[in-house]
């Protein structure tokens, strides 16, 4: 019997797409060609990232919407500027209907609706 297991290291408090979108805005410098060695090196975050982008690209063409895992993400990545995450959205879609695809979602519904509060934290009369 042949198992593949696959282990990814990111940040504890960080989703994987969180994770995958800093990496994409600032990536890491180049390793040394000496540290290369003769092959190359096995990257598994760009395996990682690229299937995570993958299920995104999905997502968006079968609901025609972005997930709100993926906005989450992008609030978190910059700051809760909507303006921002717009430019962002806009290059890498490369949509002209913006709203549709966020859906009318800004940053406050989607934490909202990420992190509601529990019915435990809520004061008792």
């Amino acid at each position: 019997m042949f198992v593949l297991a696959m282990i990814t290291c990111v940040p504890a408090k960080a989703s994987t797409i969180e994770h995958c979108l800093r990496l994409k805005l600032n990536p890491p410098p180049p390793a040394p060609r000496a540290a290369l060695g003769h092959g190359t090196k096995f990257d598994l975050n760009r395996v990682v990232c690229k299937d995570a982008f993958r299920a995104v690209g999905h997502s968006v063409r079968v609901t025609g919407k972005l997930p709100w895992s993926y906005l989450g993400a992008l609030c978190n990545v910059f700051g809760d500027n909507d303006q921002k995450i717009e430019h962002y959205i806009k290059g890498a879609f490369r949509v002209n209907d913006f709203i549709k695809l966020i859906d009318g979602r800004s940053c406050a519904i989607v934490r909202k609706k990420l992190h509601p509060k529990s019915p435990s934290s809520l004061p008792r009369p």
